[in-house]
């Protein structure tokens, strides 16, 4: 019989060999592709997509954190 679901390690695993196959990310672009993911709104707040209580920003797809900090 084969397993049904992977182990916590199987998944360890798993998600670092995705991970290795994508360019690192600095915290400022990680938290800007999250907001245009529409998984956080520009205050760090989880949104409803993943089950927070957040709206996402009214333009996530193309929401930027500028230099000076503010949300554009």
């Amino acid at each position: 019989m084969t397993k049904m679901f992977p182990t916590s390690e199987e998944l360890a695993q798993e998600a670092r060999e995705a991970l290795s196959r994508r360019p690192a990310m600095t915290p400022r672009e990680h938290f800007t592709w999250m907001v245009r993911k529409g998984l956080v709104n520009a205050r760090g707040q989880v949104t409803r997509l993943i089950g927070g209580s957040a709206e996402p920003e009214p333009n996530h797809e193309t929401w930027t954190l500028e230099e000076d900090g503010q949300a554009r």
